[in-house]
């Protein structure tokens, strides 16, 4: 216990050197100033709410009629979760708003309908979570090549204890103390948010403590692998070793995913295509319109074989149309399944699909957004056909009751995230053995 107990505190001051504590300063400065530009940006998100609920209720007050309000209908505005000013870049989706209309549209912008949601993928750099991956994964490939290298050493020290002890002290000491460095990290962070006034739901602290799991596994998965090239007799071929893996697991697999996932979703039908199947639904029942009743006239008192045609529309044409959103829609989940279970094979690219989905802005969050709209959409047709053919209105009123024009997106967690923890925790125990077999024969040559 007294060799292990000192093997710690020789570990702890040969780690703790200036050159390194310099290293994790400028690490937590670069990461700090990430998130003030992720609270910068989500404060200018939430301070332009209510501009734009203003000028949508104005929007509103100069419509003639019902059938101008039906055309041009409403916008919807998506808004993060206050978690996201951890994730601004890694995100599959940034600024996204909706129009809905009386018509066959269903229009969300930046538009991510279709195949395009899957076209730019998360895996930016230029924030907390993403710097964590990039220079974070470095730092513990170096810092675990950097602990079995000096191999002397090594061999000195086997000489008071078992090997099994000496391994499990020097990766033990050393795990501890970056973790340590990423919860002290995290920490701060949060006092940042703090001072910035953004303020953070007890769910949001459940799902950051996740984040901050997640995290903390894919360093030590990193250390581990660090461990490995260390231990190869060739310094050399232990340094190119881990600038391979870095480059590999941080920027070759994420992007082969993400092509696979880009290709796949060629199946998905264009949002073009959707939205001329709709047209030729609506169009059918205008020239039946038409032939029936002839050109409805707004400004007249409608009579009741317009009504009856109008609720053919409504129990006909409406529902068809909705169904060809919801079938994209389950083209669209079809294929977030597929890019998660993919992604969850490596441990660089679970951790991306979980940020993704953690910010509040990934694919989760995206498909109930697209449900949310379908549903308001279908409300709002009724309220249009009330209001235009039922109703003596003198002017028009808005549909958007209260905040029903904002979509409060929900932090979440990628469907079976479990299975992913689980796959990165073997991977671990897989390398720690292969790094304790190496240690071994390194430390008796």
């Amino acid at each position: 216990m007294k060799t292990f107990k000192a093997i710690y505190v020789m570990e702890f001051r040969c780690l703790l050197n200036k050159k390194t504590m310099g290293l994790l300063l400028v690490f937590i400065l670069l990461s700090l100033y990430l998130v003030q530009m992720g609270i910068k940006n989500y404060k200018t998100i939430i301070e332009n709410k209510k501009e734009f609920q203003d000028f949508e209720l104005l929007k509103v007050k100069q419509y003639i009629n019902y059938g101008q309000y039906g055309a041009y209908g409403f916008r919807l505005l998506f808004l993060p979760s206050p978690l996201s000013v951890y994730f601004v870049n890694s995100s599959a989706i940034t600024e996204l708003t909706s129009n809905v209309d009386a018509g066959e549209k269903l229009n969300i912008y930046n538009s991510f309908k279709d195949r395009t949601l899957f076209a730019g993928k998360s895996g930016g750099f230029q924030d907390f979570s993403g710097i964590m991956l990039l220079l974070g994964s470095l730092l513990m490939l170096y810092f675990g090549y950097e602990s079995m290298i000096h191999k002397d050493y090594l061999r000195f020290m086997a000489g008071f204890t078992s090997h099994r002890k000496l391994f499990i002290s020097i990766v033990s000491s050393r795990g501890l103390i970056f973790i340590l460095f990423f919860l002290f990290n995290t920490g701060l962070s949060l006092l940042l948010l703090k001072i910035n006034d953004i303020v953070l739901s007890g769910n949001e602290y459940t799902y950051l403590v996740i984040y901050l799991g997640t995290l903390l596994l894919l360093m030590v998965f990193f250390f581990a692998l660090g461990t490995i090239a260390g231990s190869l007799k060739s310094r050399f071929a232990g340094f190119v070793t881990i600038i391979a893996a870095w480059f590999a697991l941080v920027f070759l697999v994420p992007s082969v995913v993400n092509t696979i996932i880009s290709h796949r979703a060629e199946d998905i039908g264009s949002n073009h295509h959707l939205e001329l199947e709709k047209l030729k639904t609506l169009m059918d029942f205008e020239k039946r319109a038409i032939k029936k009743a002839g050109f409805l006239n707004v400004n007249k008192r409608q009579t009741e074989s317009e009504r009856e045609l109008i609720e053919t529309y409504w129990k006909k044409e409406v529902k068809e149309i909705q169904a060809f959103e919801k079938k994209l829609e389950r083209e669209m989940e079809k294929n977030i399944r597929r890019f998660q279970e993919l992604s969850f094979l490596f441990p660089s690219t679970f951790y991306l699909a979980t940020c993704n989905e953690i910010s509040s802005k990934g694919y989760e969050n995206f498909i109930t957004f697209f449900d949310y709209i379908q549903k308001l959409k279908r409300k709002f047709v009724r309220f249009f056909i009330d209001k235009r053919y039922y109703s003596s209105h003198s002017e028009v009123e808005s549909f958007v009751t209260g905040d029903e024009n904002l979509f409060r997106a929900k932090t979440r967690l990628p469907g079976g995230f479990l299975k992913g923890v689980l796959l990165i925790l073997a991977y671990i125990a897989v390398l720690f053995a292969i790094s304790f077999v190496r240690f071994k024969k390194s430390v008796r040559l």
